[in-house]
């Protein structure tokens, strides 16, 4: 059965992801449009740089002219948060955008935005697969290109960008920017929205490439040794990387010394500017799977702090009933209401770059700065291919039901199960085991107070689940 994880369907490519497989959906996300009447204000459809993406975009979009709603298809590949951008700035009903975001190249999948501009929140992606459930044929009406809208929404989410950032500041600061798109669809927004202002940014990996240079296209330190060694070579010429993965909502860094700043890192920075630059005021929001140094800042911060399970589709929904300041999830996503309730690695990677001209350091050096008073915190993760599901599954119950009482040679103080098992240590360190929403994965999370503690934590989770 075709099921929504954490955002989204996906599927391999020619295995599930297949064109008769994207009518399906399309037609029950239109059958769910209409019961809810959001049919008559029309739909966006983008599209990132995989494989068949684009043509997977107008199979759908052809589905959804043909049912008579009014239908957008952007011209060229887009990253998802501007995708979101249009379906909020046009007040349609709904957008479809085609990616697998950071899965491996040889996947796709379907993400369904909702009108507010945000991921779908589960009782959506659940009432479209009922209505899957519920069909017993694909027979749809495909309508010509004449019924189909074309879009270039670049201009308009540039001109709302501006107005979100010191475009100016960072321009007078003198700060070199390299950006690494992934080969995927934030190609070239970095580079085009600073060369407005004046600036020279270096790019690399802004081609598109289906397989993504052989990676996954997702900011981590083992798909971006490319990176790493370009800016350990370069390293008295630039002031940072901001990297984005494979659909442009997610970001990590990488500092003038080939150093890794992870998507924990973005967010504690971007606490920081916000809160102290910015002097904005509101709640913060983190999924299970976060460092524990954003608790420390918004203890610090006198803010109240919310935890929900891992999928940003989580912060969307407080975001929209809450004031919230930033919302942040361990694979890079981080929403900025200010702008929607989504992520957008363009308008994070702009922040991050504000929050140099502000200060005059890099990323590292801040983020150095902020440890300094409020402690040191290392996080890791490993992915584990699922050779049988059931007995991964046996053995986490196993271990829920009988948690030990001491893990790694240190005492285990608290067990939590709001999103998989989590073991937290005396020594704030902490160990969590989670089945991925999106792929066959077994996903194991640490954090550490040394990068040695945090390797100590992987290797003996991992050897709970050599099966």
């Amino acid at each position: 059965m075709i099921k929504f994880g954490t955002d989204g369907w996906r599927a391999k490519i020619a295995d599930e992801f297949t064109f008769e497989n994207v009518k399906k959906v399309t037609l029950a996300f239109i059958k769910y449009l209409k019961d809810n009447k959001l049919d008559k204000l029309g739909v966006a459809v983008g599209f990132d740089n995989r494989f068949q993406s684009e043509n997977f975009a107008k199979t759908a979009a052809s589905i959804c002219a043909g049912s008579g709603i009014k239908t957008y298809l952007t011209k060229e590949s887009v990253p998802s948060p501007v995708l979101s951008f249009v379906v909020k700035s046009k007040k349609l009903g709904a957008g479809i955008m085609i990616t697998a975001s950071h899965n491996p190249p040889d996947w796709n999948g379907f993400k369904i935005k909702e009108a507010f501009g945000g991921s779908a929140r589960p009782e959506v992606t659940k009432a479209v697969e009922e209505k899957l459930g519920q069909m017993t044929n694909v027979k749809c009406q495909m309508s010509n290109e004449g019924k189909i809208i074309y879009i270039d929404p670049k201009p308009n989410y540039f001109k709302h960008i501006e107005k979100l950032v010191d475009l100016k500041l960072i321009a007078k600061s003198g700060v070199k920017v390299v950006v690494d798109p992934m080969y995927g669809s934030g190609a070239g927004y970095i580079k085009e929205i600073l060369a407005k202002h004046g600036m020279e940014v270096e790019e690399i990996h802004g081609n598109r490439d289906p397989l993504f240079g052989g990676i996954n296209p997702e900011p981590l330190p083992v798909n971006l040794e490319d990176t790493i060694s370009f800016m350990k070579t370069y390293d008295r010429v630039f002031s940072t990387c901001i990297v984005l993965d494979g659909d442009g909502d997610r970001l990590a860094a990488v500092d003038p010394s080939g150093t890794y700043l992870s998507s924990h890192n973005m967010f504690s920075l971007l606490l920081k500017h916000l809160v102290e630059n910015r002097k904005m005021k509101g709640k913060v929001v983190k999924t299970f799977n976060i460092s524990r140094l954003i608790e420390k800042q918004a203890k610090k911060y006198k803010l109240n702090l919310k935890e929900v399970p891992i999928g940003f589709k989580y912060i969307a929904d407080i975001m929209l009933n809450e004031k919230i300041i930033i919302g942040g999830e361990e694979s890079g996503g981080m929403g900025i209401p200010m702008h929607l309730p989504e992520r957008d690695g363009t308008l994070c990677g702009l922040l991050l770059l504000e929050l140099m001209a502000k200060t005059g350091y890099n990323l590292k050096q801040i983020l150095d700065q902020i440890m300094d008073k409020l402690g040191y915190y290392y996080y890791d993760r490993i992915d584990l291919q699922l050779k049988n599901r059931d007995k991964t599954v046996k053995k986490l119950d196993e271990i829920k039901n009988n948690p030990p009482k001491t893990f790694a040679k240190q005492e285990v103080v608290k067990v939590e199960t709001l999103d998989g098992l989590k073991l937290n240590f005396q020594d704030e360190s902490w160990l969590l085991f989670r089945l991925s929403g999106t792929e066959p994965l077994l996903r194991i999370y640490a954090e550490g107070r040394t990068t040695e503690g945090t390797q100590i934590l992987l290797g003996e989770g991992e050897k709970l689940f050599r099966l």
